[in-house]
């Protein structure tokens, strides 16, 4: 970060939220998109209801499948893909990105539902 700031670089900011801002949030924006990015094995141990489901891996050549301009909500087991994949949508041209902090660990604690595949 220091390197990139002292070649003078724009930063942008990305907006952090807790499972509880994301689970009060669908019901208040149906414009908006939980968009999944763990792997196959972790997405069938339980997942938010109506995500997208995008491997990390595979999400440079599927970022496209999201369309129009929702609302995304990126999620993942332990924050660092998240981190990656709402960077990329952002430099996609992508505005409306949130990363969820604490990931699905924390949603998996709460009384929140829980999709199975």
């Amino acid at each position: 970060m220091f390197a990139w700031r002292t070649a003078v670089k724009p930063l942008h900011m990305l907006l952090l939220w807790s499972v509880w801002d994301l689970q009060q949030h669908p019901d208040q924006d149906s414009d908006m998109e939980v968009l999944d990015v763990r792997q196959p094995g972790e997405w069938a141990g339980g997942h938010i209801q109506n995500a997208c489901f995008i491997t990390g891996s595979e999400f440079p050549q599927r970022f496209r499948e999201i369309e129009g301009n929702p609302q995304i909500a990126v999620i993942c087991g332990s924050g660092y893909r998240s981190s990656v994949i709402a960077s990329f949508l952002q430099y996609q041209g992508y505005r409306k990105i949130v990363n969820v902090l604490g990931e699905m660990s924390p949603w998996k604690e709460t009384t929140f539902p829980i999709a199975q595949a």
